[in-house]
């Protein structure tokens, strides 16, 4: 009923039908990032289109375009393959503060959704931000690098003993944020930490 008083649009040229036509989605592909690293995942080139997605995602209040990022994950066989081979998957943590002040965090959803789509479990309390840092993006490298040091806690070790986990995030820039996780994840115990980003950043 709600589809049919609301019918859904792409998300880039207001076509109805669905969250991202057919059109878009295989325009999308020249900002796909074909070399991988090993247990690093991005998909796109942080730029253009994909760049203004983001930025409506995360500060303009469209928390429902996680359900376009996620279909656009989904999509991607060859990464649902990689995800399936973690035991548990989980996101960046925002702080408590930041994340009443814009309602949601971002990472989360997508994570969440994704999940949910390739049969894995899903958990977002393994991770805790303990200390409310300032926007990555208003940063410079070394800020961005020190700043994250010591602000990620492990909630329950127990839950993450010798288990693999896969990590999402919306952009990866120095991969400071990423880094800092993973590095909290294996000291407690993790058997394999891998790091997913819709985008990588290249211009930092």
């Amino acid at each position: 009923m709600l589809n049919l008083l609301f019918p859904p649009k792409c998300v880039i040229c207001g076509k109805i039908g669905e969250d991202i036509c057919n059109k878009c989605f295989l325009e999308l592909e020249k900002y796909k990032i074909k070399k991988q690293y090993k247990d690093i995942f991005f998909i796109y080139k942080y730029e253009d289109i994909i760049r203004k997605l983001i930025l409506d995602y995360k500060f303009h209040d469209k928390s429902y375009l996680y359900k376009t990022f996620s279909e656009i994950i989904l999509k991607n066989k060859k990464l649902c393959k990689i995800l399936k081979s973690y035991d548990i998957i989980t996101s960046v943590p925002l702080h408590k503060k930041r994340l009443r002040q814009r309602g949601y965090n971002q990472s989360d959803l997508i994570a969440k959704e994704v999940a949910k789509g390739i049969n894995r479990k899903y958990k977002n309390d393994i991770i805790i931000k303990v200390k409310n840092t300032k926007p990555q993006s208003l940063k410079n490298v070394t800020k961005r690098i020190n700043d994250v040091i010591g602000i990620y806690k492990i909630n329950n070790t127990a839950t993450i003993k010798e288990k693999s986990i896969a990590i999402f995030d919306d952009v990866y820039t120095t991969g400071s944020t990423l880094n800092e996780c993973k590095k909290v994840l294996l000291e407690a115990g993790a058997k394999k930490v891998g790091l997913i980003a819709l985008a990588k950043d290249y211009k930092k």
